[in-house]
């Protein structure tokens, strides 16, 4: 208990961010409904070169990258955070501190990694005209509407009330944890639960899901490891089926420059987030 209250205490008084990425736009995981639905991605707004596999599935919930039609940053093994050969697509970067690794505190050596990296089309990894990932959640707002969450108009609630459910990690169920704009952890233990609010976007003129989460592992000090991190989703409005598990895989990277982590405060990555994303 010792070793843990001072990690998240250490973390909320001593991380801090440079603005490197803070005016780019931000990558989401997108939820919403119709897992097996596709457009023609060469025509996606044209519902005669559609295609459904499973007419039984429209209303279960899934999760999905960044969309092949993006123009910024597509993910390229979309629906899952993965490159087109399956390799690991999520990158992980260590957290440093005027200098020098933040370490759990329980004497195992290990230290803090963060999901923060620019991609984009053009040039890929670093790329300064695409977008930062990876940030939370956002619901569907996708071709011909098919992936929509149920809206009526902004005075009408919908009636889903949609919950993430952290399902496992690879790592030791305190090595991993999600943190919030408020510099407050969430979803820190296997079986965790976390309720999504829902609001009127005005600019998809239709309600849905926006909220702010950053990937967090407790790590040795080594390139190249693999991890991942496991949820699913439900509605406990009842209106949608329960989503399959989806699985996010990374891989820890050397820091670069442009992300280093310096200074003492709050985490103001995680304040100035971008209302724009993906």
């Amino acid at each position: 208990m010792y070793a843990r209250m001072f990690i998240f205490t250490f973390i909320l008084t001593a991380v801090a961010l440079n603005s490197a990425l803070a005016d780019h736009p931000v990558a989401h995981t997108h939820i919403g409904v119709n897992p097996t639905w596709r457009p023609d991605w060469s025509d996606p707004g044209n519902p005669a070169k559609a295609t459904d596999t499973d007419l039984t599935d429209n209303d279960k919930l899934w999760f999905f990258s960044v969309p092949p039609v993006h123009p910024l940053a597509s993910t390229p093994g979309w629906p899952e955070w993965r490159h087109a050969d399956g390799g690991i697509f999520l990158q992980l970067v260590p957290v440093v501190e005027s200098g020098a690794p933040i370490l759990k505190g329980d004497g195992s050596g290990k230290q803090l990694w963060i999901c923060e990296f620019l991609y984009g089309k053009a040039d890929g990894y670093g790329d300064s005209t695409g977008l930062e990932h990876l940030d939370g959640w956002h619901s569907a707002h996708g071709p011909q509407g098919m992936w929509n969450l149920a809206s009526t108009d902004e005075s009408t609630s919908p009636a889903w009330d949609i919950h993430l459910r952290r399902e496992g990690a690879s790592v030791a169920s305190d090595d991993f944890f999600m943190l919030l704009p408020n510099d407050a952890t969430a979803l820190t233990t296997d079986g965790d639960v976390r309720q999504l609010g829902k609001e009127w976007m005005t600019d998809k003129n239709a309600w849905g899901i926006h909220e702010h989460m950053s990937f967090a592992f407790w790590l040795a000090p080594d390139i190249g490891q693999q991890v991942t991190a496991t949820f699913s989703a439900f509605d406990a409005g009842g209106l949608y089926a329960a989503s399959d598990n989806y699985e996010f895989a990374f891989v820890t990277v050397p820091e670069p420059g442009s992300l280093l982590l310096l200074g003492l405060g709050a985490i103001p990555l995680l304040r100035r987030k971008a209302t724009a994303g993906a």
